[in-house]
């Protein structure tokens, strides 16, 4: 099958799948009026691989077929691929206006980690399994969630000690050629609008744990699958000045299965609960490399709007607003090359020949990213002022009684005429003052693992004692 075009994507949404927002079922993702922004951005996965100008970047031919097939189902066997996929991952940020599809990345991560654990395993059976279902969804050009997080309940609990059975996703019954599986997975992104889920353990499991020791893949059309969703923002926003490019941005959804019935060949970990911890790891591994990629054009966008918002109240000059400014560089440029580091030394997993980025570097870029995002914003909201929450709306502007007066009173500095400095500081609210800037800043702390978990994998990572040798050796201790 050829590479899809953008409208066949979205053809193939319209399967009867089973999803509700606001409380009400979807008849049709690609028209509601909340769902449909995260269709359009997830869109551009498709319509890269018909730009002649991306194509290079975006396709690639099956190694068995020479068909084309989109270049994020790329088996990362080879040092180099892990920066090429990188610069695709960049470069559909860009494309996108600043938002990440989401539609491809985060399955071809989970497949990645998968194919990792599998050569851990010494399991054969699963790694052609996962060979298999990656085949699959390269050569008909399909859309894959990831589902990772389970709704927990007690987290001081492990998931077979929690009061409802149903807090982590588990096996339930089992055959000869099938699995039956029930539970939730949170917070994820994009599945409303893709072809298929791919599950996987959160967390390392104990054997009285191990039928919640799952992996698989099913289409999210398959019966016994609801999805649950919250908007993050409309489409369509009547109150906000219009821009020159649409908003993009996505969806996440509690995704329940009630006793959804997974064939064994989709089946990648079943109960192989010493396992669990090693899918998990080796996911995010690939992830938080993936993360910190598509980080990068939004730090970039987000500072340009500080810029532009100090310029446009005459303070760009300011000694106050310049330290903020160099604060806003300093952290955009550092997220920047800390992600570029992790993919400039690439390691072997485990032996497996699998190549991933730098872990240490990787986690340290999240950690950073993350942990500063909050004094960023913070810096933008006191450049930008008051008006960033307090100003008349683009209805007020439309408004021919009302215009003459926006246009007297709110004019800028420099050439920032009423309408410019309005339609600027009427993004920056989206951005950094609406309910979207509050849903970004949550993600920023806990999508793709929280402090703790990129804490956790810093400390597995860093060369503790080559520290304390350095340390023992110019000291002349002799202590172990």
């Amino acid at each position: 099958m050829a590479l899809k075009t953008a409208e066949e994507y979205k053809k193939g949404l319209r399967d009867g799948r089973r999803v509700f927002i606001m409380g009400e079922q979807v008849p049709d993702v690609t028209e509601d009026p909340y769902i449909k922004v995260g269709v359009e951005t997830g869109a551009h996965d498709y319509l890269m691989g018909h730009d002649p100008k991306m194509r290079d970047m975006a396709v690639m031919k099956d190694p068995e077929t020479g068909e084309e097939i989109s270049s994020y189902f790329e088996i990362p066997d080879y040092p180099e691929a892990v920066k090429k996929r990188h610069e695709l991952i960049k470069a559909a940020c860009y494309y996108a206006d600043g938002a990440i599809p989401f539609v491809k990345d985060v399955g071809t991560d989970i497949m990645n980690g998968l194919k990792v654990s599998a050569r851990l395993m010494g399991n054969l059976e699963y790694e052609g399994r996962i060979d298999d279902y990656r085949k699959y969804c390269a050569r008909n050009d399909l859309s894959i969630a990831g589902a990772v997080t389970d709704v927990k309940g007690d987290r001081s609990k492990s998931p077979s000690q929690q009061s409802s059975p149903d807090y982590f996703l588990r096996v339930v019954d089992e055959t000869d050629s099938e699995i039956v599986v029930s539970g939730a997975k949170a917070h994820i992104t994009a599945s409303a609008y893709v072809d298929e889920i791919l599950v996987i353990p959160t967390q390392n499991m104990s054997e009285a744990d191990k039928d919640y020791a799952v992996a698989f893949a099913t289409p999210i059309n398959t019966p016994g699958i609801t999805q649950i969703c919250r908007p993050s923002f409309r489409y369509e926003d009547k109150n906000h000045f219009p821009t020159g490019k649409p908003r993009r941005g996505h969806v996440e959804a509690l995704v329940i299965f009630d006793n959804v019935r997974v064939p064994k060949e989709r089946v990648f970990l079943l109960r192989e609960w010493k396992f669990a911890q090693h899918v998990a790891y080796a996911f995010a591994a690939y992830h938080r490399y993936t993360a910190v990629t598509y980080k990068m054009p939004i730090l970039e966008y987000m500072t340009g709007l500080g810029i532009l918002a100090s310029e446009a109240n005459g303070i760009q000059n300011k000694s106050h607003v310049r330290d903020k400014i160099i604060n806003m560089v300093k952290y955009t440029e550092t997220t920047k090359s800390l992600a570029l580091a992790a993919g400039a030394s690439p390691e072997d997993f485990g032996g497996t020949g699998l190549y991933i980025p730098n872990r240490l570097t990787a986690n340290l870029a999240k950690l950073h990213f993350a942990s500063n995002f909050h004094e960023f914003i913070r810096d933008i909201q006191d450049i930008a002022g008051g008006i960033v929450v307090t100003q008349p709306t683009y209805k007020d502007w439309e408004n021919p009684e009302l215009k003459p007066y926006l246009e007297k009173y709110l004019g800028g500095a420099g050439n920032y005429t009423a309408e410019e400095r309005l339609k600027l500081m009427s993004t920056l609210h989206h951005i950094v003052a609406s309910d979207f800037a509050g849903w970004h800043e949550v993600c920023t702390i806990h999508a793709e693992g929280s402090f703790a978990a990129q804490k956790m994998m810093i400390l597995m990572e860093a060369p503790l004692e080559m520290y304390k040798k350095s340390a023992k050796d110019i000291v002349g201790l002799n202590v172990d």
